[in-house]
């Protein structure tokens, strides 16, 4: 790989200008006094309370209290009676981060700075950034390195992703695995099966479906993209496809189980995900609420609650109203079902509440009372957030792009941009869908974040391809891409 990067000076330059540029922007919010972090909630102590770790507050505080108005930049260890450990592969993180600050502890230092695990977070990002530039190099294709690397300034440093760095959401392992999903099913598109990569691929589908609850089934569904792709161009089942599914298969199961826990913890997230579907999902758009909830067996008296998050009810939900204790996925669906007019209201809505990219219901600034990101601090979702237009523009692309490329060439004769175009559009309807049906719109943005994220990417590394394709002489359909993949 040295030999690859000696024999493009420019590119080598080009590329480390890109991380080095990626590193500063990120760390000016990142390490910025006060903090600029998305503030602590209840979602972030279900991965800390594995390790006792919590925000420094007063002790008359508890340790889990849901505190949305501001980020907490210092930390400590806090013995807690509710053990109970949220599975995820946010826990690698969270984790390595404990591990540091417990090492602080024997030195004597009792507070912890947040900004470690930002640091842990953006280290991995550069790591497989650089790691999957210079495997792109390694293959003979500069522009798919600078592609790549580009994607680090101006994607992963964008303050939609740079504000959950010092946070313990596990927004940004889902951004990381999805990321690494994709880099490394178009990597190894045409490469021999082997253990280590069965093994690697199958890995990283199970960090995927692990990392939010929300992602239990994508990594499968973009398993089962790449099978029908490759049984398209190669007539067989690839081993990308196996390995996809393997390891999304294991992490599904582990999700599922998860879903059968007991515990106060699990209770909560049950209570506030029916409520913030019937309430923000459904009610909003039906004819008559009163009717739907006596439908759906809700007390219809509850229909004062249309349009409510969960966390704003008088009391836990299933407290609040009478029948939402009982409300399942299967009268969800089936409501949905008798009542199209509701789904097709829900799922426009949608598309809008995924704006704005930097969620807006929780504080950004340390110390503040839901203070926002200072305007002076650029965003591209300052620019999707100011035009109706370049917001379902974005958003429209990716699903154009891949009805062309279906169409010319065809699936038939393949090619990498229809492979990568298949896995983004996948990615942002079922994030979209799952996000609408599991949680309402009570947070969209932050949990549909990913939508946002694939369009990103997919416009940016499509225009630096591009420059590619258009200085190339075109290839007859079913010719090789590239030179023939070098043997390990």
């Amino acid at each position: 790989m040295i030999e690859a990067v000696a024999k493009r000076p420019f590119v080598a330059a080009l590329l480390a200008a890109l991380w080095t540029i990626g590193t500063l922007r990120a760390l000016l919010l990142c390490m910025h006094v006060p903090l600029y972090a998305y503030a602590n909630s209840y979602d972030e102590t279900r991965y800390t309370t594995c390790f006792h770790v919590y925000p420094d507050r007063p002790a008359d505080v508890p340790p889990q209290q849901h505190s949305p108005e501001a980020p907490y930049a210092t930390y400590r260890f806090i013995e807690t009676h509710d053990p109970m450990c949220y599975w995820s592969s946010e826990l690698a993180f969270t984790g390595a981060t404990a591990l540091i600050w417990f090492t602080a502890e024997a030195a004597g230092d009792t507070t912890h700075d947040v900004r470690w695990v930002a640091a842990l977070r953006w280290l991995a990002v550069l790591v497989l950034s650089m790691g999957f530039s210079l495997a792109w190099l390694r293959r003979d294709d500069a522009r798919a390195a600078i592609a790549n690397a580009a994607l680090v300034p101006i994607v992963f440093a964008d303050p939609g992703n740079t504000l959950y760095l010092s946070t313990f959401y596990a927004e940004w392992t889902a951004l990381l695995a999805a990321y690494a999903l994709f880099a490394l099913v178009l990597l190894w598109r045409d490469a021999p099966r082997s253990r280590g990569r069965f093994a690697v691929l199958a890995l990283v589908a199970f960090a995927l479906a692990t990392s939010k609850i929300q992602h239990m089934l994508l990594p499968l569904g973009l398993g089962v993209v790449v099978l029908m792709l490759d049984r398209w161009r190669l007539k067989h089942a690839s081993w990308r496809a196996a390995a996809v599914i393997a390891g999304a298969l294991l992490g599904l199961f582990l999700q599922l189980a998860q879903t059968m826990r007991e515990g106060p913890m699990m209770d909560a997230i049950r209570q506030y995900n029916r409520a913030d579907v019937v309430f923000t999902g459904m009610l909003p758009f039906a004819d008559d609420p009163r009717a739907l909830l006596a439908e759906i067996g809700i007390d219809p008296a509850c229909a004062i609650y249309g349009g409510k998050r969960a966390w704003e009810l008088p009391d836990l939900p299933e407290h609040a109203c009478r029948g939402l204790a009982d409300f399942t996925r299967g009268r969800e669906i089936g409501a949905l079902i008798r009542h199209p007019s509701i789904a097709a209201r829900l799922a426009a809505h949608g598309v809008t509440a995924l704006d704005p990219w930097i969620a807006d219901n929780i504080g950004h600034v340390e110390g503040g009372t839901f203070e926002k990101l200072p305007a002076t601090i650029p965003s591209l979702g300052r620019i999707i957030d100011a035009s109706a237009m370049a917001r379902y523009t974005l958003l429209a692309l990716p699903l154009l792009g891949l009805l062309i490329l279906l169409v010319r060439p065809g699936p038939r004769a393949g090619s990498a941009a229809l492979d990568a175009s298949a896995l983004v559009v996948f990615t942002m309807v079922a994030t979209l869908g799952v996000t609408l049906l599991g949680d309402g719109l009570a947070d969209t943005a932050k949990q549909g974040h990913l939508v946002i994220d694939a369009a990103l990417a997919w416009l940016l590394v499509g225009l630096i391809m591009r420059v590619r394709a258009s200085r190339t002489t075109v290839r007859p359909v079913g010719s090789p891409e590239r030179p023939t993949y070098p043997p390990r």
